[in-house]
């Protein structure tokens, strides 16, 4: 039996990166009336508060995640990779009428799939998918920037720094990089 709920929130971390996975998470909160306070675009909250949020969340709500690594990137795109982590993060065994995307995403759904421009500004599962998702996809840069230093992934989490890029030039590209992502070039490097 199908547990029905109204709507379901959705949101996607790493789509820009040049290294590591791209991360969407969903959340949909038990009771609405116990959110907890200081929820929002997980871009405008210090690293210590998402992950007191994301803990919160996790105990107050239903929460999926889809990841999809870097090598299924470079094969499929990042916009049908950030498809497929969203088809990956929908809850098992709840319907709901609804699913809200922070941006656009598609999945197959017979549901209401409404895609929000700065969703995660106006809805609050929105807002708390993006913590859920920022916060898995740190930790995972994190730890695979213990095995690769040179990159300093624990800092930029994978994105394009100058640092990063000058770790690429002067180590190569890894494994855990997107080899299919058109790096700019800098001049100044």
């Amino acid at each position: 039996m199908l547990l029905k709920k109204t709507a379901c929130g959705f949101d996607e971390v790493g789509k820009g990166a040049i290294a590591g996975p791209v991360v969407v998470a969903s959340v949909s909160f038990y009771d609405y009336t116990k959110i907890p306070n200081g929820i929002k675009d997980s871009k405008k909250i210090s690293p210590n508060k998402r992950l007191i949020l994301d803990s919160k969340i996790k105990e107050l709500a239903d929460v999926g995640i889809g990841i999809v690594m870097p090598d299924e990137i470079d094969k499929i795109g990042i916009t049908e990779a950030t498809n497929l982590a969203a088809q990956k993060s929908i809850l098992e065994n709840l319907y709901f009428k609804k699913y809200l995307f922070d941006g656009y995403i598609k999945i197959k759904a017979k549901n209401v799939v409404e895609n929000i421009i700065k969703g995660d500004e106006n809805y609050v599962s929105i807002a708390a998918a993006s913590i859920i998702a920022k916060v898995t996809r740190d930790n995972i840069m994190i730890n695979k920037s213990i095995l690769n230093k040179q990159y300093m992934w624990d800092k930029n989490k994978g994105y394009g720094t100058k640092e990063h890029l000058l770790a690429i030039k002067n180590y190569g590209i890894s494994d855990f990089h997107r080899k299919t992502f058109k790096l700019k070039v800098f001049d100044d490097i």
